[in-house]
């Protein structure tokens, strides 16, 4: 499931990493386990160096990033879930290669090993959410979860009308414990020291309060499904499941369910051909272009459970749709200009510059190393949509490596965080080009970026003409 429970796909169970244990509700209880985890942190790494003194042995991991203290982070953080999860997804799909080995374990592990709830919480939360009677509306309710995530868990349902559903319910206190999580959250990453400072974990931490605090509204959830519903209903291949109003609230969000299968369990299943895993990664990529030039409105949960495929009718389906965001015309207009700029290669090097300070990637007073190692990456990134690389083989694309150094560079030498609307936008750039990894896709992205490009530019210029023609009236 996604960072806010996504419901899942025939076939999909829960992950063997999660288990039932109840949730800590109250923050003052929340920040003994984070402080519980601190002192256990401290003693782990004394043993640990006691074991290298009596050894002799040199280890590549610091003291406190150990075996037995990723085992105690990751135990930890399944157990809270909320903001301590939430930042761990944010991590684990932002700049994973430039985090330690170590990390790197504990952030897979965080992002799907999230613990759920025992029956009588979860009874408690459905009654207090839904009113006493809410069972008087379903035929059946699944009382294991199909996923369990950062803010809920999921379960399968039907109802008396005999519609299947999925019923995504909040963990409870995870909206209240937000604030308090996330500065125990810094506390704990400081002391670790397991985060460079190139990645501004201040901005990191605000961004997920903000997006914690949207995500926790259930509300505002079933209302960017439906407006997703209603941006997608032209185009028939792809589906986003109806919201179910009469059980659905603030922190229960019941929707119709999706038939098929995560597309990457798909694609490792054998159960696509090559030319139809095209097709798939060419829609998808098409639809996360088209989210941010065409809709300007995107779904930034990059989270590959989220998008679905059913091999009978080759249907594609969007779900969990808690994490959403609006981008203006001019951050969009720029963008689409500094990615053309990559896909056109080291001879744009100036275009690359100038929208990068645009866009507040660069203040103008960096050093040319800086320069330098910022132009590599984005042409590198900009690869997929270089015109002697049609079509695109992501399938055997290894950006994410080859851009380490780079990013490694940039994080000693960058001036300044990336604004806001960065971190979702790129979180989902960067699952779309995962997710085609996976399924293995040769894409004619150049293709799709001048459609895009040609589209963007005829929407500009008619809304032009009509602002025109409105002003000589």
């Amino acid at each position: 499931a996604g960072a806010g429970g996504a419901p899942p796909a025939d076939g999909q169970t829960l992950s063997k990493m999660s288990t039932q244990r109840s949730i800590p509700v109250h923050p003052a209880t929340r920040a003994i386990h984070f402080g519980g985890l601190g002192i256990g942190l401290a003693a782990g790494a004394a043993a640990a160096a006691v074991r290298r003194a009596v050894s002799g042995e040199q280890e590549a991991h610091p003291l406190l990033m150990n075996e037995a203290n990723v085992e105690r982070l990751a135990a930890t953080l399944c157990r809270l879930r909320g903001a301590a999860l939430k930042v761990g997804q944010m991590l684990s799909f932002n700049d994973a290669d430039v985090l330690p080995p170590a990390v790197r374990t504990l952030m897979e592990r965080v992002r799907n090993g999230a613990d759920w709830m025992p029956a009588w919480q979860l009874e408690e939360t459905l009654r207090r959410e839904l009113g006493d009677r809410w069972r008087e509306h379903v035929e059946s309710f699944d009382e294991e979860p199909v996923a369990a995530a950062s803010i809920g868990q999921v379960h399968r349902a039907t109802l008396v009308d005999g519609r299947r559903v999925a019923i995504k319910v909040q963990y409870p206190g995870v909206s209240d414990s937000i604030v308090s999580d996330l500065w125990s959250m810094r506390q704990l990453v400081t002391y670790t020291g397991v985060v460079p400072p190139g990645l501004y974990l201040d901005r990191v931490l605000e961004v997920a309060r903000e997006e914690l605090l949207e995500e926790c509204d259930y509300e505002r959830e079933a209302a960017n499904t439906t407006r997703f519903k209603k941006l997608l209903s032209p185009y028939t291949e792809l589906a986003v499941p109806a919201v179910v109003p009469q059980l659905s609230s603030k922190h229960v969000l019941t929707t119709e369910w999706m038939a098929g299968l995560p597309i990457d369990k798909a694609a490792a299943e054998g159960a696509i051909e090559p030319a139809e895993r095209d097709r798939i990664g060419e829609r998808l990529l098409w639809l996360t272009l088209s989210e941010l030039f065409k809709f300007r409105f995107m779904q930034t949960d990059p989270n590959w459970s989220n998008f679905l495929y059913e091999p009978r009718t080759r249907q594609l389906s969007m779900i969990d749709f808690g994490a959403c965001r609006e981008y203006d015309a001019p951050f969009a207009a720029s963008y689409l200009r500094l990615v053309r700029a990559c896909a056109d290669g080291e001879a744009q090097r100036e275009a690359i510059l100038h929208h990068s300070r645009e866009l507040g990637f660069l203040t103008g007073e960096e050093g040319r190393t800086m320069l330098d190692a910022h132009t590599r990456a984005a042409v590198l990134v900009g690869r997929p949509f270089a015109d002697g690389e049609q079509p695109y083989d992501f399938g055997k694309q290894t950006i994410s490596k080859r851009v380490t150094g780079d990013v490694q560079t940039m994080l000693r030498e960058r001036l300044t965080p990336p604004r806001k609307e960065i971190y979702s936008l790129h979180r989902r750039l960067n699952g779309c080009f995962q997710l085609a990894s996976r399924v293995g896709a040769r894409i004619r992205a150049r293709e799709i970026l001048l459609e895009i490009e040609r589209d963007y530019e005829a929407a500009e210029q008619a809304a032009e003409l009509a602002a025109e023609e409105q002003a000589t009236a």
